[in-house]
């Protein structure tokens, strides 16, 4: 019976169980009979028994299902390679065995027909034994040829895991090949797991991203060592807190979706979020500040039927109307004065009361409701005397100032002191505050309480340059309708720019326009703690629908979203921009490059020192020679010729080193293949339009001939009337063929008419599309024509750069072989005027030793002069008795030269010194 003592065939059946020396796998040379190259291999064997897998060299895997073998053969019945080659590279001499026991032959395939074999040799005899008998045990394990559902999804995981990239990851490609049923659910499920999907991902790495911030992102006015740049472990937090992926920012990676997080998350707002509240420094004089002006009060319905009351509105006309008291009103500012802002409030009353006692109530009322927040009296610090300067705002907290005239006093002409005396209009028929006079063109004046001094406006000399651009717009409309973006500047009159920008307007889309245009500089704002940038979005029919109007000051460069609000200030919920800004400071096209200097003086002197060399070697030679003239006379007319054929020499060495590159012509950049190109395509385009035009024409006009052939009445048969009756038959025929012909007439009529209408229709769009197909060609020719000029153009600057660095080591090469044959002929002369001057240096040094030893010869000739004397004198009286008998006869002296007359010692020494210089070296 089936399923009868299950315990007993439970106990037969062996469980799959790989050997250690299969999982940790051996050596193997794996070969093929179709080529004559082995392959070094590791064969190995999962721990599950699943695959028989090989790594190669190159560490790519490729693997074999253990289910799929057939057999394992080993020795005689294993395939022996067919090539001698082969047979040479597996039979060497430092293998162990017979080459038929260490191949290993594996049968597999999915049918007994359709097999296929894989070869390896092994090192060693019992290698390969030992696999082929494992492995065929492998394959014909009961339990493993009858696994169960997860074994089978594990036998699945098993086959991803064992082919990985070189990163350690599962390939894509793979999984898809499981399921190339449906490709587009993969990639769906792939995607909600927070997988790749097959396509390349891009990211940002923590480098990239801090060169980002750093260079786009931060404002380049502010100092490095009082506003470091971001450092890479704080980018990594970035990373960590917008990247959803834990992966990727484990790895130090932003993905799309992470950055798009930055973008619009809080550290990236266009207004950094301290200048959102006070932030400016409040201890500074009254003077150094601007007011925030205030409205007047005035009616809440209808003139005349309807009562003023003290809430502010800004709804007023040149109507009578009912006042509301003073006390109402000053009770409504005490309430409210406070509310918002702790600073000073200052009231400037448009008084109407003449009589002193109503003036003295309305003093009474400020008294007694402002309290202790009326200032009365001068505050002990700041006594109203001349040098002493204004309150600050944080001294005035909480204090309520009013600003009156006071008596009348003789004006001295000045600006000043007229603004002093103004007071407010005694027309109640105009909302208009008290304007200051000319000086409020430079800012808004504050005066002082209860004096007549006025404070002196603030001197501004701040300047920026401020760069936008508009890149795209989120969920401008829920219309679909086109949309449009204007920039504004609002300030002072010299920095106020209205409608200084507009984009294009977006093809009926409202959703994500993108806008590709040039930004909108202002290159110099005057004043920006005044200045105020509004960007307004408006419908293509002018229809508004947001706007933003941020301060120039609290601008934040970089890419940001900006989210609009309506006429109100309110923030709508989906509708925003997305811009890139750039705030420098303004510096005059006369100075930009000292600022340049200033701002990097090392790449300055460096470039200036390359400069000084590149002059200096041109004038290198020169300056030699004129040293050469001044040191040596001698050679001076040498050195004025060969100063002269080093200046010919250069002149020539230089222009036969420069080579011109012309820019090319407008006409030579059509004849460019891309413009060609660009033309040929054009060109077919616009006669496939004529002829799909021309197809329709020709269509509508064989419609309506066709039409008119079907109107036409054919001839009536004449067995339709009877012969009996021939002429009432006639005369009946022609009657209804006159009618027929009129009827036919009038509908060929009204059918040309309308062929007419339909021919013009359709020649009026063939004329506008041709017209439009024309302008847009026109666009994208010059559009190719700028692009291939651009092209060129680097091309050209690249040519001129090697042209450049070629000419720069011809002329050095020409230079150094110059100045070397210029050093040979300096050492030449050199040599020449030492060698001329040797022998007259070593007379000077032997002179003193030869004069020495003259005298001190002479010196002994005359110390023996006296003996010789007398003996001379000796010989002479000796031979006198014998001078008569031989008188031809003289004796030789012994000493003949003592006859000679003796020589002065100056003119032994002249003539000694005439010996020593006549005698040769």
């Amino acid at each position: 019976m089936a399923g009868a003592q299950p315990g007993v065939h439970a106990l037969q059946l062996k469980r799959v169980s790989v050997t250690e020396s299969l999982r940790t796998g051996d050596k193997f040379i794996k070969w093929d009979d179709d080529c004559t190259t082995v392959t070094p291999v590791t064969l190995r064997v999962d721990p599950q028994g699943y695959f028989l897998y090989w790594t190669d060299q190159n560490k790519e895997t490729d693997l074999l299902d253990v289910s799929l073998i057939k057999d394992t053969r080993n020795g005689r019945f294993a395939k022996m390679p067919k090539e001698a080659k082969q047979r040479e590279l597996l039979d060497v001499g430092t293998l162990e065995g017979r080459l038929e026991n260490r191949t290993l032959t594996v049968v597999s395939g999915a049918d007994m027909v359709n097999i296929t074999c894989l070869n390896f040799t092994a090192f060693s005899e019992e290698v390969a034994k030992e696999w082929a008998e494992e492995l065929f045990s492998l394959a014909l394990n009961l339990l493993a040829q009858n696994m169960s559902r997860e074994s089978c999804l594990e036998k699945v995981y098993t086959r991803l895991t064992l082919q990985l990239t070189a990163e350690g990851g599962i390939p894509v490609k793979n999984i898809f090949r499981l399921f190339s049923a449906d490709r587009r659910r993969v990639e769906n499920s792939l995607e909600v797991c927070g997988l790749p999907t097959g396509r390349i991902r891009p990211y940002l790495t923590v480098e990239q991203m801090t060169d980002f911030l750093n260079n786009r992102q931060r404002d380049p006015r502010l100092n490095e060592i009082l506003y470091p740049p971001l450092k890479a472990e704080q980018v990594q937090g970035l990373v960590e807190k917008y990247e959803p992926d834990t992966m990727l920012s484990r790895r130090g990676q932003i993905s799309v979706e992470g950055f798009g997080r930055y973008l619009s998350g809080e550290e990236n707002s266009i207004i950094p979020p301290e200048k959102l509240d006070q932030s400016e420094d409040m201890t500074l004089p009254l003077s150094h500040y601007f007011i925030n002006s205030s409205h007047n009060t005035y009616l809440t319905g209808q003139p005349i039927r309807r009562l003023a009351q003290h809430l502010p509105h800004r709804s007023a006309n040149q109507t009578p109307r009912t006042t509301p008291t003073s006390q109402e009103v000053i009770e409504a500012i005490a309430e409210s004065a406070f509310k918002t802002s702790p600073f000073p409030v200052i009231l400037s009353f448009e008084n109407h009361v003449d009589s002193p006692k109503q003036q003295a109530k309305m003093a009474e009322y400020c008294r007694s409701i402002f309290g202790d927040a009326l200032l009365t009296d001068p505050l002990e610090k700041y006594t109203l005397e001349a040098g002493v300067p204004l309150p600050s705002p944080v001294d005035l907290m909480g204090k309520i100032l009013i600003k009156n005239k006071k008596n009348s006093h003789k004006a001295d002409g000045s600006t000043k002191k007229k603004l002093s005396e103004q007071t407010s209009i005694t027309c109640s028929d105009t909302s208009s505050l008290c304007e200051p006079s000319s000086p409020s063109a430079a800012s808004v004046q504050t005066l002082a309480p209860h004096t007549s001094a006025v404070l002196f406006p603030l001197q501004c000399r701040i300047r920026f340059l401020c760069l936008s651009q508009i890149i795209s717009g989120q969920f401008l409309s829920d219309k679909r309708v086109g949309v449009y973006v204007e920039v504004e500047m609002f300030g002072l009159p010299v920095d106020t720019k209205r409608k200084a920008f507009k984009t294009k307007t977006s093809q009926s889309n409202a959703v994500n326009p993108v806008w590709d245009e040039d930004p909108v500089v202002f290159k110099r704002v005057v004043l920006p703690t005044l200045a105020s940038l509004r960007i307004a979005v408006y419908e293509e029919n002018g229809k508004f629908i947001g706007h933003r109007i941020i301060p120039v000051c609290a601008i934040r460069p970089g890419y940001h979203y900006i989210s609009l609000r309506n006429e109100k200030n309110q923030t709508l919920t989906l509708p925003s921009v997305f811009i890139y800004t750039e705030v420098k400071d303004y510096v005059p096209d006369t100075f930009a490059d000292v600022i340049e200097a200033l701002s990097n003086p090392i790449l300055y002197i460096s470039l200036m020192e390359q400069r000084a060399n590149q002059l200096a070697a041109l004038t290198q030679e020169e300056g030699a020679q004129e040293t050469d003239r001044e040191e040596v006379s001698e050679s001076s007319c040498y050195c004025t010729a060969t100063r002269t054929l080093n200046k010919l020499f250069k002149c020539v060495c230089v222009c036969a080193c420069v080579t011109e590159v012309d820019a090319q012509t407008v006409d030579e950049l059509k004849q460019m293949k891309g413009y060609l190109r660009e033309q040929k395509r054009q060109y077919k385009e616009l006669k496939e339009l004529m002829r799909k035009h021309n197809k329709k024409t020709n269509e509508l006009i064989n419609e309506h001939a066709s039409r008119q052939k079907q109107l036409r009445r054919p001839a009536l048969p004449s067995a339709r009337f009877p012969s009996s009756d021939g002429l009432c038959s006639r005369r009946i025929v022609s009657d209804q063929d006159q009618d027929q012909d009129l009827l036919e007439q009038e509908r060929c009529e009204k059918l040309k008419e309308q062929q007419q209408r339909q021919l013009l229709t359709l020649r009026q769009e063939q004329f506008y599309s041709e017209k439009y197909l024309k302008r847009e060609h026109v666009k994208l020719l010059v559009e190719k024509l700028t692009t291939v000029a651009e092209e060129c153009q680097n091309n050209q600057l690249k040519k001129l750069k090697d042209l450049c660095e070629k000419e720069n080591k011809d002329l050095k090469k020409r230079m150094d072989k110059r100045r070397q044959e210029k050093f040979q002929e300096d050492l030449q002369i050199t040599c020449s005027r030492i060698n001329s001057q040797i022998p007259r240096l070593i007379l000077y040094r032997f002179l003193p030793q030869l004069q020495s030893e003259l005298d001190q010869e002479y010196q002994d000739k005359f110390r023996r002069l006296p003996a010789e004397i007398q003996e001379f004198v000796q010989d002479s009286a000796a031979c006198k008795g014998k001078f008569s008998q031989d008188s031809d006869f003289l004796p030789i002296s012994r000493t003949p030269g003592k006859l000679k007359p003796s020589l002065s010692p100056a003119e032994d020494v002249e003539r000694s010194s005439e010996k020593v210089f006549d005698t040769p070296l």
